[in-house]
């Protein structure tokens, strides 16, 4: 556009600024299109502006001071197929009738693939519950088949699925993309910074939230948005996905599924709760209650996993007295699971070992949206949310051995003899008798998250612009209530140190963001601008790290040059080109700011065994916990996208190319110093004049000076000789990978025109995914065994990258799949048939530096 142009349009643009002022009102009636019957509880949203209404008992609603210009209404229900109209508002409008089909498998357009969310910005597909019925869905993270190059995976429960947007299976892939994308549950944010979970020397480990304890079967619709998503969502690097649940007045409904690994039973159902005495509406309560259960081997089923989860919705609206003309839209959650692992011995089987694990959740919500349709605000809207979960696990072990075994639980730095359990004692070095013993090891995991954000959003239209900007701000906090590691039976359990995760400090973090979504109407086309920028602010108080501070700004464009409505008879119906770029943050977990804490420890002494094959060793023991990282930055992706979408004949076409780099990936860094102890060797005792059953041994705690006495007295104490040993001794801490990690690709998806004799469609989609990731940081590596004098090795080896055999990976892998769906309205029948294939899996472990 030339400096001429440009000045032209701002001008035109200024002259019809009085057009910003001027509003009108929008009456009408939402009923059914079988029986013209009213619809109570219909929303009636203006997406171009954010103003909303809810239909009452007769079906009727009112939108006030709806600005003037190109308006686009959503008319929606539970159980209807949702109506979309757009057109421009020039005056009141007295009698807007809106007639609803219901949403069934009698309509001729019933979808059982991922819809493409052509109005979008960015790249966004939706999935309703008819595609969820169809897939047969036990844990939400199935969804991900119907995304583009899918792939079916199993429906078991035991697999602890987790979402993963725009990223290879293959192993070796440093960074979590699954840790990276955001999940929701009704605005919930399955938060996983409070897990504990750990991370490798070179990569991270740890996950994003798992699925399992989400109930598949009260969810109403899923949008997965994969690319480049609103400055309205933080914490991600990797996508977003939105799920919801059934909100609404339904019919009692109960559904029953199976597999061979997997039986899932659920009844639901939407109440109205009628009118007061004054005729107030008491809004409509959803009650979902759903048991699900997996196990591991048919033929032995003492390992599975339960969900067992109950959820409440209310939903209301005030529009009476004073919110008579502002109406206030409230939203109450709270949804509860009890279940987990249950690893049970197998009764034929000799092995006495077991594991149970909880998954017991508490999610609650609540949103109060304020349509104020003011000059200077249009929608406040305030939501808040909170989950508790109780990750303990109880794992019993069973060990055996010919000799006695010595476990250590000291965590102060010293010198210790093993002696029996006592039960009064401190006992850092414990003498486990040999036999036979069991012992139960707990992890006691509770962590919570909350958020609490508030946003404004002000909207104004002409017949050229729409505009809707965005102002908002959110509190999250992220803590951990668990007692940590500890046992039950401390006089025969094994090497362990406690670790109460209660100890860490809470985790908050505030963000700002503003956003201006703003389409322009360019003949019969228009092109859509999202700007947005993002600051986060992470404070940790009483622990060194203090405050982070981040920005984020995003950029979405989408360009409609040809649109349906208006080319319904043209060979190019419809094309659309967009693109986006942006930058996303994704805070660190406890599990990368607080790596477990180790411990050195050093057999600086073993006697020989007596006649009761006992053993007695003397140990040095070095707490190596290392909390702190000054340059430790948090994770970072910068995405790009460059897609468009064209109808030809009734065929869409849809193609998006993406590319993304991740840099500050979250990793463990381990560094080594000198230490040095007193070594006894067992030299020193042979020849003692003191029989080995009278032995009784003790050692100074700072010298590591071992004495041995008589236990009979007959024969007086004496010092054993020692030495000076030094090695080098690890310490772990919270790093970033030094290069970074590069993802693209191509999606794509074509549905073929209906095939009208046979009502079947053809679905083409797939992906190209490419990854290349090496590590550049210098790593840090030492031998455990002694050296060729029988000495401890006393070097540090420094290699780049790794000290494997490599230090990075390539990965090139195209996906494609054939989806074959024949409706048959009469008898509501959909049959289909997917082709999944694999036509390229490309992986080479690459030895390189950058340069």
């Amino acid at each position: 556009m030339s400096f001429r142009k440009l000045i032209l349009f701002i001008v035109c643009l200024l002259a019809t600024s009085p057009l910003w002022s001027q509003v009108y009102s929008i009456k009408g009636q939402v009923v059914s299109a079988e029986d013209s019957t009213p619809i109570e509880y219909a929303t009636i949203l203006i997406e171009t502006t954010g103003q909303w209404a809810v239909a009452d008992k007769d079906g009727r609603f009112v939108i006030n001071k709806v600005p003037a210009g190109k308006i686009r209404i959503n008319v929606s229900s539970l159980s209807y197929v949702t109506d979309i109209k757009e057109f421009i508002l020039s005056k009141d409008i007295e009698k807007y009738r809106i007639a609803l089909k219901a949403d069934n498998l009698a309509l001729d357009g019933a979808v059982v693939t991922a819809k493409e969310n052509s109005e979008s910005a960015t790249t966004s597909r939706s999935i309703d519950r008819t595609a969820l019925d169809h897939v047969q869905l036990m844990n939400v993270a199935d969804i991900s088949s119907l995304l583009p190059g899918g792939t079916t995976a199993s429906s078991s429960l035991l697999s602890d699925q987790q979402f993963s947007i725009r990223s290879g299976a293959t192993a070796g892939e440093f960074g979590s993309s699954s840790f990276a994308t955001a999940v929701e549950v009704d605005g919930v944010r399955l938060s996983n910074n409070a897990s504990f979970a750990g991370v490798s020397s070179t990569s991270t480990s740890v996950k994003g939230a798992s699925t399992s304890n989400i109930a598949s079967s009260n969810v109403e619709s899923v949008e997965v948005i994969s690319g480049v998503p609103s400055v309205e969502y933080g914490d991600m690097t990797n996508g977003v996905v939105k799920i919801s649940t059934r909100q609404g007045k339904t019919p009692v409904m109960i559904t029953f599924s199976t597999s061979p690994s997997t039986k899932q039973v659920s009844a639901s159902k939407g109440f109205g709760l009628g009118t007061s005495r004054e005729g107030k509406s008491r809004g409509t309560l959803n009650a979902s209650a759903e048991y699900a259960r997996s196990i591991a081997n048919l033929m032995s089923p003492y390992k599975s996993y339960d969900r067992k989860q109950l959820s409440l919705n209310w939903n209301n609206v005030i529009s009476s007295g004073a919110l008579a003309s502002t109406p206030l839209k409230i939203n109450i959650g709270v949804t509860g699971n009890l279940g987990g692992l249950d690893d049970s011995r197998d009764p034929d089987s000799n092995d006495k070992a077991w594991l149970k694990g909880k998954d017991h959740t508490i999610r609650g919500n609540f949103s109060l949206d304020w349509l104020l349709s003011k000059s200077w605000i249009t929608n406040l809207e305030l939501k808040g949310s909170i989950q508790y979960s109780d990750k303990s696990t109880r794992e019993c072990k069973y060990y055996s051995s010919a000799s006695s075994k010595v476990a250590l639980h000291s965590t102060e730095k010293g010198y210790y003899i093993a002696q029996p359990y006592s039960e009064t004692g401190e006992n850092p070095a414990v003498l486990i008798p040999q036999g036979y013993w069991t012992n139960i090891l707990n992890t006691d995991d509770r962590p919570l998250s909350s958020k609490l954000s508030l946003k404004g959003v002000w909207a104004k239209n002409t017949s050229i612009i729409n505009s809707k900007l965005k102002l908002g701000g959110d509190w999250t906090t992220d803590s951990n209530f668990g007692r940590g590691l500890y046992t039950e039976n401390m006089a025969n359990a094994e090497t362990y140190r406690p670790w109460p995760y209660c100890n860490v400090p809470t985790m908050h973090n505030a963000a700002a963001y503003l956003e201006e979504d703003l389409v322009i109407h360019i003949g019969k086309g228009s092109l859509n601008l999202v700007a947005g920028l993002r600051n986060d602010n992470t404070i940790i108080r009483g622990s060194a790290y203090g405050v982070t501070s981040s920005l984020s700004p995003r950029f979405n464009a989408r360009y409609n040059i040809l649109t349906e409505r208006y080319r319904r008879d043209k060979a190019v119906r419809s094309l659309s080109v967009r693109g986006s770029w942006g930058i996303a943050v994704k805070q660190p977990s406890f599990g990368v700011l607080y790596p477990t804490p180790t411990y050195r420890d050093v057999q600086i002494f073993a006697s020989p065994s007596n006649s009761q094959n006992v053993s007695y060793t003397a140990w040095y023991t070095l707490p190596r916990s290392y909390e702190y990282n000054p340059n430790l930055r948090y994770q970072q992706s910068r995405q790009a996208e460059l897609g468009f979408d064209i109808n030809i004949l009734g065929t869409k076409i849809s193609l998006a190319g993406f590319y993304s780099v991740t840099t500050n990936a979250y990793r463990q860094a381990v560094d080594y110093e000198s230490i040095s102890y007193n070594y006894t060797p067992i030299t020193s005792i042979i020849g003692s004049p003191i029989s080995a059953d009278d032995w009784q041994f003790s050692i100074n705690k700072n010298t590591g000076v071992i004495t041995v006495s008589d236990a009979k007295g007959s024969i007086p104490s004496y010092e054993l000789a020692y030495i000076e040993r030094r090695e080098m001794s690890s310490r772990i801490y919270p790093a970033n990978q030094a290069s970074p990690l590069t993802r693209y690709g191509i999606e794509w998806v074509i549905d073929f025109t209906r095939i009208e004799p046979i009502n079947t469609t053809i679905r083409l989609d797939g992906t190209w995914y490419n990854y290349y990731g090496i590590s550049t940081d210098m790593i840090a590596a030492t031998s455990t065994v002694n050296g060729y004098d029988g000495l401890p090795f006393r070097y540090v080896g420094y290699y780049y990258g790794d000290n494997a055999t490599s230090n990075g990976r390539k990965t090139s892998t195209i996906r494609n799949n054939i989806t074959i769906t024949t409706h048959i309205p009469s008898i509501r029948l959909i049959i289909s048939a997917k082709l999944e294939s694999c036509l390229m899996n490309y992986s080479r472990a690459l030895s390189e530096r950058a340069d």
